[in-house]
């Protein structure tokens, strides 16, 4: 089963959380696996990566699969600056 992967934003500022919760949730909600393209992220706070940290959660009680496909430096950086190495691995 393949799944087209959801193309995160070069910017995954405070502005931007409140939309990727809202996709992310809609996905898991709809029972669909999580799958992610972080390639083009130059830019990644805090509050995003709750986000993604809680969606990963999320997905895992559902028995869902939760992928960030070819994380860029920035958000590999920010991951393992915030101790959320677990984020990038695959669940």
């Amino acid at each position: 089963l393949y799944f087209m992967p959801i193309i995160l934003p070069a910017s995954l500022d405070t502005l931007a959380a409140g939309t990727l919760r809202t996709n992310l949730k809609n996905t898991i909600d709809r029972g669909e696996s999580v799958l992610l393209n972080g390639g083009d992220v130059e830019q990644v706070g805090q509050a995003c990566l709750q986000v993604l940290v809680s969606a990963q959660q999320a997905a895992r009680e559902a028995k869902l699969v939760f992928r960030i496909e070819d994380p860029s430096d920035a958000l590999t950086g920010m991951a393992q600056l915030a101790g959320l190495d677990l984020l990038l691995q695959p669940a």
